[in-house]
């Protein structure tokens, strides 16, 4: 193996010899010599016509061979390349007519071939939860929704905050402020060869509102509609129906060709249009859902469907959209398939199918990524140095996730956790509020190395936040207060913690983490080491489970606490308040956090239509989220994707669903 590389620039000398032989007034005609030099990189060698400079007549074709070498593999030719028969073949020619320098170049390991170029083929972790738009939240859900169903429009490329159209070709915003009017698009077919109708989008957007299944995405609605903020929907808290048919049937209502929406304040005027955007807004066939079964659309028979089992519904391994592909297959948790829509109205996308397969193993997604069978996989942190450096890959790095991960202090533990030692505050255990004490979460804040977990968690790539409004969102307070590691601070805070009790006498819990996550695993070890540090007596275990059981046991609040991320349904920073803040918030309520007048201050900043005044008002929230220190802020990720450099067409948009991107535009080939 060549161990030295190549000057890619080398000196080009021009011979040019004017050879003059005088007889009489004779003259022997011009004989014109061009030099090129030829140079690698390290992992190979051009073998012909060899390594250095030399001269050829103009017009000479030359022949190029690059060979590599062994656990190596040829790339490209780069250089003065424009008369190089093919530049991405090893074995080529090159023609004479100037002077030209070129470099042979190589890459570890072997070529990613070209295969399946008809098919987008991506390997993942998650799997569909359903395929019903009213129902899916998570995000393998939406990103599969959102390649067979529309919406009546799209964000714009890369923008979070303008639009284009898609079902709908047009809308406008009344002198009201709270009244919007979308005109929907003609001659649009189901793919079960149904029209779309106004009274399809009416009916799409009362009948998520009817189901409003427990934990889903129809909150949004409600809050934006009938000015019900935070989770709540269409129940209370012991499940008790609350909201009316009329209040549902007269938030949507069809006037001719357009669909009226009536907001319930015009705070919402832009958050309710990217709302529109997301996949639970998804355009559905009214007369084939009643034709099997769901929702007849009445008012006698709308509660029978509130709330329900999600495989009662049709829709749950059903489809019937407009979008650019329909439902193939689907074989839970192992892969879907997706078939092209051939009539779409914007005309057939590239990719004849998409093929999303469910691969936990690390070494099976890479292994496929380099044999060219998968176009784009799932690549944890704790992987990405096994890719770097190679060339047939298209990485794209450093895109800013509208996300959060944080470390939940849990203030009110299932007294029957098994994870809280004895229960009680004894040296052997906690008891089940043992997070209410402010000296403990604080002490907690200070102990935790935030660097460390970025560098060794992260990689390097995400930044500390110290609250839930980020980089990205507008009023996103660039100053605001953060903790950092100080155990001086948190040895002062866990001695006044329970008047001292706590650091008399120590205490024992474990921290759980999902198995294979490398950012989860970190951050429990730096408390578990840091807190014991500070005190022998601080005695913490960590312990790996399974994803599933990780989100069930955050939901009935069996873990003292609890790791955890949220991605923005939109792009306001409300939609991250909400749910870290407010007493109806999903993350606050499985931490048993918020007060009424917290909840008083998110609702009155949202509503706040002066933007100075509202800049106050999230700059205030977001220093209360420093002050009350409801959990450790551990960071903004920064995003990767991992394609075969086959793939062309990708551009990041933070809210659009899964890794893939824009798969619409996309497309996959050699060139």
């Amino acid at each position: 193996m060549k161990n030295r590389m190549v000057s890619i620039s080398l000196a080009v000398v021009l011979i040019l010899s004017v050879v003059l032989i005088g007889c009489g007034s004779e003259q022997v005609p011009e004989i014109t010599e061009y030099s090129l030099s030829i140079s690698s990189t390290v992992g190979g060698w051009v073998t012909s016509p060899g390594e250095g400079t030399f001269p050829y007549n103009e017009g000479e074709v030359v022949d190029l061979v690059a060979e590599a070498d062994e656990g190596y593999h040829f790339v490209n030719w780069t250089g003065n390349v424009g008369t190089i028969a093919d530049v991405d073949d090893g074995t080529t020619t090159i023609t004479m007519d100037n002077l030209y320098s070129v470099t042979a170049n190589f890459a570890l390991g072997p070529a990613i071939p070209l295969k399946n170029p008809g098919s987008f083929v991506q390997m993942t972790v998650g799997d569909v939860d359903s395929f019903d738009p009213a129902w899916g939240y998570d995000n393998a859900s939406c990103e599969q929704v959102g390649y067979i169903y529309e919406t009546l429009l799209f964000y714009d490329a890369e923008k979070i905050d303008q639009f284009v159209p898609a079902l709908a070709t047009e809308w406008e915003l009344l002198d009201d402020n709270e009244t919007y009017r979308f005109k929907i698009r003609d001659g649009i077919k189901f793919h079960e060869g149904g029209d779309l109708t106004p009274s399809d989008v009416e009916y799409s957007f009362e009948r998520a509102m009817v189901q409003d299944r427990f934990g889903g995405p129809i909150w949004m609605f409600y809050s934006s509609l009938l000015d019900w903020h935070g989770y709540q929907g269409s129940r209370d808290d012991d499940g008790n129906i609350v909201v009316t048919f009329h209040q549902i049937d007269n938030a949507v209502e069809v006037d001719g060709g357009w669909v009226v929406f009536h907001l319930c304040d015009p705070a919402w005027h832009l958050a309710f249009l990217q709302i529109l955007c997301s996949p639970w807004a998804s355009i559905v066939d009214r007369e084939w859902c009643i034709a099997n079964g769901e929702w007849d659309g009445t008012e006698e028979t709308w509660q029978d469907y509130n709330n329900p089992d999600k495989a009662d519904s049709y829709l749950y391994n059903h489809t019937n959209g407009t979008g650019p592909w329909k439902l193939e297959q689907w074989d839970p948790g192992v892969q879907t398939k997706l078939v092209r829509n051939d009539e779409y109205w914007r005309g057939p996308a590239a990719f004849e199918r998409i093929i999303t397969q469910r691969v936990q193993e690390w070494t099976t997604r890479k292994q496929a990524l380099l044999a060219g069978d998968a176009d784009l996989i799932y690549v944890s942190r704790d992987y990405i140095a096994e890719l770097e450096g190679i060339a047939d890959l298209n990485v794209y790095r450093d895109l800013p996730e509208l996300s959060f991960d944080a470390f939940f202090f849990n203030m009110a533990i299932n007294p029957d956790s098994t994870y809280i030692g004895s229960g009680t505050l004894d040296g052997e255990g906690i008891p089940a509020d043992f997070f209410t004490d402010l000296d403990v979460r604080k002490g907690f804040c200070y102990a935790f190395d935030y660097e460390t977990y970025i560098e060794d968690g992260r990689l390097g790539e995400a930044e500390q936040r110290g609250s839930p409004v980020v980089e990205g969102l507008p009023y996103f307070n660039p100053d605001a207060s953060m903790y950092s590691l100080d155990l001086t601070k948190a040895e002062e805070h866990l001695k006044a913690a329970w008047d001292g009790e706590v650091w008399e006498k120590g205490f024992k819990f474990t921290l759980l983490y999902t198995i294979g996550s490398l950012p989860r695993e970190t951050a429990c070890k730096i408390l578990a080491e840091s807190l014991a540090a500070i005190n022998p007596k601080f005695q913490v275990s960590i312990q790996p489970i399974a994803r599933e059981t990780y989100r069930k046991m955050m939901e009935t609040r069996d873990m003292p606490m609890f790791l955890a991320g949220w991605i923005a349904d939109y792009a306001h920073p409300d939609n991250l308040v909400v749910p870290f803040m407010h007493s109806t918030g999903g993350f606050a309520w499985w931490q048993g956090y918020g007060r009424p007048e917290l909840d008083e201050l998110i609702e009155g900043a949202f509503k706040e239509l002066d933007p100075a005044l509202q800049q106050g008002l999230y700059y205030e929230l977001q220093e209360r989220y420093y002050q009350d220190a409801p959990a450790i802020m551990l960071c903004q990720p920064l995003g990767r994707r991992y394609f075969t450099k086959y793939v062309h067409g990708f551009y990041f948009n933070p809210m659009i669903p899964g890794q893939a991107g824009p798969l619409y535009y996309m497309s996959k080939s050699e060139s």
